[in-house]
């Protein structure tokens, strides 16, 4: 039987010493019929070197400044010419099957969209094993052990498969994203259309993760706050985004009203984190939540005409996803 075409797409900025062992991995693999691509972001280091000397069949472009993780992924998307995409961080070492092990779940059934390799922790603990999210559109991270393909809602961008028709049929990720959440809006919208996102365990990798410099970790907050506002708007339907956002801000903004009040007045700094607090993404200051809202004010002609898109293609409704557990309030 022959083997379709895996296009392994790596975004890279400044990072050759991680590059040097996600390709020394990517070299041992069984799964022979692929081509690697790796869109660098104007990195100032030797990693296009490194590669060019190394790995020389890899495809490479440099663009032309730091574009995030969304649109290099567009672009290496568009220039590849595999039957699936593999999107791959370039701080994660692969094991030998990982992607023999994503084609033969993701072959067997049409449904199938997406799928996640089981995202492991060096030292071997579980650093994902998929993407959830719940009632008001918060995403979290499952580490729970699993044994068996299991249905998600998003796939991690740190290894994740997709057909590159359903790439294409649903206009990749959203570069209004720069960086964070691109993959949980790509998967939510998945299911939406009517197509699965489901974790192989057996396809495992290790990811290095933590790698973001001080330097741009409140930028990647940032997005975070306000890619996580802009999904709630353009992922639920109408009515429902609107109560969403209502109840947010609501019960968000009494818990942060009350963590501070505890802080200052009580002195009480052993408080207990909010679902968002431990969720995937990281805590934003005030000043960072504040400009999250102008830029989904300043934005509302890009947010209406993606949320008309989405909706009018939909054929799972959030009622028909939280009946699926896709949308749940229960950790999994």
């Amino acid at each position: 039987m022959t083997q379709p075409l895996v296009s392994i797409i790596i975004i890279n900025y400044d990072g050759k010493k991680l590059l040097v062992n996600c390709f020394e991995s990517l070299s041992k693999i069984t799964y022979s019929n692929v081509e690697i691509i790796l869109i660098d972001n104007n990195s100032s280091d030797d990693s296009i070197a490194y590669v060019k000397e190394n790995f020389s069949k890899t495809i490479i472009l440099k663009l032309d400044d730091n574009k995030g993780f969304a649109e290099p992924n567009n672009i290496g998307a568009k220039i590849a010419k595999g039957k699936y995409l593999l999107f791959l961080n370039n701080d994660t070492v692969v094991t030998k099957n990982f992607v023999t092990e994503m084609i033969n779940i993701i072959e067997k059934d049409e449904k199938i969209a997406i799928c996640q390799s089981l995202l492991l922790k060096p030292d071997g603990t579980i650093d994902s094993s998929g993407d959830f999210i719940d009632e008001l559109g918060i995403v979290y991270n499952s580490k729970s052990k699993i044994d068996d393909v299991r249905e998600i809602t998003s796939a991690r961008g740190a290894s994740m498969l997709i057909r590159k028709e359903i790439f294409d049929k649903l206009s990749g990720f959203d570069e209004s994203f720069f960086v964070s959440f691109e993959d949980v809006d790509l998967g939510w919208r998945s299911w939406i259309a009517n197509y699965k996102v489901v974790i192989v365990p057996s396809s495992i990798v290790y990811h290095l993760g933590g790698q973001t410099s001080n330097k741009i970790k409140d930028e990647i907050a940032f997005h975070g706050f306000k890619n996580q506002l802009s999904m709630k708007i353009t992922n639920f339907e109408t009515f429902l985004g609107i109560k969403v956002l209502f109840k947010f801000s609501i019960i968000y903004g009494i818990k942060e009203t009350k963590i501070w009040f505890d802080y200052f007045l009580k002195g009480n700094t052993a408080i207990t984190p909010t679902k968002y607090e431990t969720s995937i993404a990281k805590k934003p200051s005030f000043k960072i939540i504040l400009k999250s809202i102008f830029w989904i004010l300043s934005n509302q002609k890009y947010l209406r005409k993606k949320h008309k898109l989405v909706n009018s293609t939909r054929l799972l409704s959030t009622t028909q996803l939280k009946k699926l557990n896709i949308i749940s309030n229960s950790l999994q």
